[in-house]
């Protein structure tokens, strides 16, 4: 009789042990899973801020691509109006001004460029930012509820 009760209890802990590191194991497995999913978001998000930075940084060359070629034409025109000044020194000098006025122009039309273009790198990463918090959260959140499940803590 003591041995049956016993072997009853053996089996009985051996069962409970066995339910116990199943459980371990599947959690694990989940607890990878997890971390593949969020290491994956992370890799992801990286390469798409690197995307946008490629795109900022095309759009900045662009806007000082263009700044660099009115400068050049604006260069050009106030050689010429140099050139001419002995000729008609108030000709020379209102177009000096007007010239310098347009320089002015230009640098702030740069200036806007490059805000714009780093508004929106900063809009779109803020997005992504935004959108990988949202889709990790619910990640996280199923995978709590997985793992609550496991352990009987929640039908």
């Amino acid at each position: 009789m003591v041995h049956e009760k016993f072997e009853e209890i053996t089996n009985r802990t051996t069962e409970a042990l066995n339910g116990t590191v199943n459980k371990a194991l599947e959690a694990f497995a989940m607890t990878g899973d997890f971390n593949r999913d969020i290491s994956g978001r992370g890799v992801d998000l990286n390469a798409a801020i690197a995307r946008e930075g490629v795109q900022y940084a095309s759009d900045v060359q662009a806007a000082l691509r263009q700044a660099s070629d009115e400068a050049r034409q604006l260069w050009t025109r106030q050689t010429e109006v140099v050139q001419n000044a002995p000729k008609d020194v108030m000709a020379a000098t209102q177009k000096a001004v007007a010239l310098y006025w347009e320089g002015g122009e230009q640098i702030t039309r740069l200036g806007e460029l490059h805000r714009q273009a780093l508004s929106r790198f900063a809009d779109k990463v803020q997005h992504l930012l935004e959108q990988t918090g949202e889709e990790t959260r619910e990640t996280f959140t199923k995978f709590s509820e997985k793992i609550l499940k496991l352990y009987g803590l929640k039908n």
